[in-house]
């Protein structure tokens, strides 16, 4: 998933550069954003394209299995910037115990959710810190999450995030 950011480099060259076609050579992902073995419920947490690593993530599982439930809660600004709801419905007719929810942010929205990923999640989620905690949005977002789980005052037993933001 790439987002059209105006002035953005990726941006910039998708849309005034690259032609249908082309061919491109792209590395990563890099870091340590990746699933680790699956010893408890897992939630997680996508803004934006922050959805890309965890369709990744859900196809692995739906190859592998799990036996724990799985609930990911995918947040977008506008309701234009919801994609690839198809494949996870695809996605939780294939993972027996997955489940997903989706909302956007801006309250003029005509989808029926509406707020923030923080705003969807149930306390059965977060299962009294017994839960592995994965997290992916522009930066705003997941000092959000983290400020909301402290606030809940759960600890999770894992919480991993990546941050992201355009390349300028």
């Amino acid at each position: 998933l790439i987002r059209n950011v105006p002035g953005g480099l990726m941006s910039s060259f998708l849309t005034s550069l690259a032609k249908t076609g082309d061919s491109m050579s792209l590395t990563g992902p890099l870091g340590s954003f990746y699933l680790r073995p699956i010893l408890r419920p897992l939630l997680l947490l996508a803004g934006g394209t922050g959805l890309a690593p965890f369709t990744a993530m859900l196809e692995k599982i739906a190859e592998q299995g799990s036996e724990h439930p799985l609930h990911l809660i995918y947040g977008v600004t506008n309701d234009f910037d919801l994609v690839e709801l198809d494949r996870l419905q695809a996605l939780a007719a294939r993972i027996p115990n997955f489940t997903y929810s989706a909302c956007v942010a801006n309250p003029d929205s005509q989808y029926p959710q509406k707020g923030y990923v923080t705003q969807h999640i149930e306390p059965r989620h977060l299962n009294d810190g017994d839960v592995d905690v994965y997290l992916c949005g522009p930066p705003p977002m997941v000092e959000a999450v983290s400020q909301y789980v402290r606030e809940q005052g759960i600890t999770p037993a894992n919480f991993y995030y990546e941050k992201f933001a355009a390349a300028a």
